[in-house]
């Protein structure tokens, strides 16, 4: 009876892993047709969007990551109903949720959508690009366009090797974060600056964020043979290397914290001291985004910065209010105008996906906040060069008595939305002298654009509470449709010579079963 039992359980599993297989087979199939024409015979082009949810949904099938499955098959089945392919879409649903069945992780559904009262709090705001330039001074190491990528490798899948992070994310970075204690000596070769780690640095092509932290006081802090010797050492690295001294002053949990004059003081003679003896060193000044009112009060001028940098943290996942939206874009608002002259590096920034002291996960939130992160604030702010990710595993965190997860990927999807995002081509890979994005454009408030008759990429901001996202956002004007954006920041191109000047642009926001989410209408730029 045992024998039997065993044997009606191991059909029962062929069966829906054949039946599975099969609907894949004809999911593929049907797309695979709907994309021929009948003169030509040939596959059109597949959207971008919908060729890398088929490689991602391949891969997560693969790994037995059922959820991230059903979510891609979720998303597959969407776009295939805004063309049109009700048929495929209907198997594509299919699968998906064969894939939910076979889920075990406990974990919440995977859609994450606007609903009820939230459709009533949202705000969508369009943004238009223009050719870069700067009015002032490009600083050192400042690009012209563009944001420059950065990580700390401190993730399960990275482990602290920088080599790992291209092959782990899709993408060579530019900015590699480390951290140095004050007077502590380094091994292997033996150094005050970590060389070892430049040398790994210089391989990739990289340059080098240190966080150098006093941690004996300002008091220690002398113009003395340590000081010097890394700033030697820091020339000799030969590598770009943004040196972010006595960060977070402005909070109390530092030992530099409490005394601004003195701060002052002791910033001004590092900086002195790297500049007669280390010129590849750019300094940056990096305050933590709270407590917000006592920033200023450290700033030691702008003789004595090259860049402004922030600490910036998305944590403790949606607010209870129905309207909340809190997190990157809200704590960012009221910095971004500071210290005008400088550009800026997010420094060190961290979505928690994950609260180790309450045991409650917010993944989904997570992924919209990312999705602020770098699909938004990079655009929405110029002046933002420069994002390091503070990519920190739960079992480090749990060993340093953190409450926060930060890792990319222990949370699938905000993975997935991170290895996508980095691709786009604002994103940059090389600090080099001249940097700069392909198209080397800027963005701008719609409402501040004058007209133009040429091609511009437009992207629309959409803030729903508690991070949520649409599935798609549409374009029109007078009815026709002239674009639609499956991903953030929900990008197209138009091209204004063929737009009618006197009818306005109507956005619009959907979901999953493109249903209309949100809608509004703005005048052409006159």
């Amino acid at each position: 009876m045992r024998t039997m039992s065993r044997f009606i359980v191991l059909f029962s599993c062929l069966l829906i892993g054949a039946a599975i297989y099969a609907l894949q087979l004809r999911l593929d199939t049907d797309t695979l047709a709907r994309t021929k024409p009948a003169a030509a015979n040939e596959p059109e082009p597949m959207h971008p969007a919908l060729a890398y949810w088929e490689r991602q949904l391949a891969d997560a099938a693969a790994r037995s990551e059922w959820r991230q499955a059903a979510d891609l098959a979720s998303r597959k089945a969407a776009y295939l109903r805004s063309v049109g392919e009700q048929d495929s879409a209907s198997a594509a649903d299919e699968l998906g949720r064969q894939y939910a069945a076979r889920d075990s992780s406990g974990e919440a559904p995977a859609v994450f959508e606007p609903a009820g009262v939230e459709l009533q709090a949202v705000a969508m705001e369009p943004y238009i690009s223009v050719p870069a330039g700067e009015s002032r001074p490009l600083a050192k190491f400042e690009p012209l366009s563009g944001v420059y990528l950065g990580m700390l490798g401190a993730d399960k899948r990275v482990g602290f090797n920088m080599n790992n992070i291209e092959q782990v994310y899709g993408r060579r970075h530019a900015i590699y974060l480390s951290y140095v204690g004050w007077r502590k000596v380094q091994s292997d070769p033996v150094s005050y600056f970590p060389l070892k780690t430049a040398e790994t640095v210089k391989a990739l092509g990289g340059a080098l964020q240190i966080g150098w932290e006093p941690r004996y006081g300002l008091d220690d802090v002398q113009d003395d043979e340590y000081v010097r010797t890394f700033a030697r050492e820091a020339k000799a690295s030969g590598i770009p290397v943004f040196l972010r001294y006595a960060s977070e002053m402005n909070g109390g949990w530092v030992p530099w914290h409490g005394d601004p004059g003195k701060y002052i003081e002791k910033f001004r003679l590092i900086h002195n001291i790297m500049k007669e003896e280390a010129p590849n060193v750019a300094m940056v000044w990096s305050p933590n985004f709270m407590p917000m009112d006592n920033i200023d009060e450290y700033y030691p001028g702008d003789e004595y910065v090259d860049w402004i940098g922030y600490s910036l943290y998305a944590t403790g996942g949606p607010g209870e209010k129905a309207d909340d939206k809190s997190g990157f874009l809200q704590s960012f608002q009221p910095l971004s105008g500071k210290f005008p002259g400088k550009p800026i590096m997010i420094s060190e920034g961290g979505v928690s996906h994950y609260n180790l002291a309450t045991n409650q996960s917010y993944e989904r939130w997570a992924e919209g906040q990312l999705g602020d992160l770098y699909g938004y604030l990079t655009r929405m702010y110029p002046r933002v060069k420069a994002v390091t990710y503070f990519n920190f595993g739960k079992e480090r965190a749990l060993r340093n008595k953190m409450e926060a997860v930060y890792d990319l990927g222990e949370n699938p999807f905000a993975d997935l939305l991170y290895k996508r995002s980095i691709q786009h081509d604002l994103y940059l890979s090389r600090v080099e002298p001249g940097a700069r994005t392909g198209e080397n454009i800027a963005y701008i408030l719609w409402s501040q654009a004058a007209r133009t008759d040429g091609k511009r990429k437009l992207f629309t901001r959409i803030s729903f509470p508690q991070s949520k996202q649409p599935f798609a956002v549409g374009y029109y004007q007078a009815g026709k449709l002239l674009g639609m954006a499956y991903e953030l920041p929900w990008e197209i191109e138009l091209d204004f010579a063929k737009l009618d000047p006197n009818r306005p642009l109507t956005i619009a926001a959907f979901g999953r079963s493109m249903e209309k989410l949100a809608e509004t209408s703005v005048p052409l730029p006159k």
